[in-house]
């Protein structure tokens, strides 16, 4: 497993399991977090706070790596927010790597007009 990889799965069992023991051994003791769509810069105290106030909210499909090398990660993830009528979002995640773990990470989030899962090759219910 590449550590994107291992990344991505990390964060989904904090989101949809509040289990944040494997994301922990992936961070750097300076791990910070930018997300452009709140213009905020947290550490991951803060970001653990924020993940445990949404994941109630929502669902996240799995994270699909777009491109890595030892130094970064792109990846894409869908979310679907639980609300009637349901709301989607992309968010396009960047990672990169200092001393092999997770250093910065960058979120930029779009609000979808359509449902992802209708174009992708799974399902909602797969990750709920």
């Amino acid at each position: 497993m590449t550590k994107a990889e291992q990344v991505g799965l990390a964060w989904e069992k904090a989101y949809m399991r509040g289990d944040y023991s494997s994301i922990e051994e992936l961070l750097h003791p300076d791990y910070l977090c930018f997300d452009h769509r709140m213009g905020m810069e947290v550490d991951f105290e803060a970001e653990k706070s924020l993940v445990k106030t949404v994941s109630q909210f929502l669902t996240l499909s799995t994270l699909k790596i777009l491109y890595e090398n030892d130094d970064v990660m792109v990846g894409l993830v869908f979310s679907k927010y639980k609300e009637a009528p349901p709301r989607f979002m992309a968010s396009m995640i960047t990672g990169h790597f200092k001393d092999e773990k997770l250093f910065r990470n960058e979120i930029v989030r779009e609000v979808l007009d359509y449902d992802p899962a209708e174009i992708q090759d799974w399902n909602w219910e797969d990750y709920e």
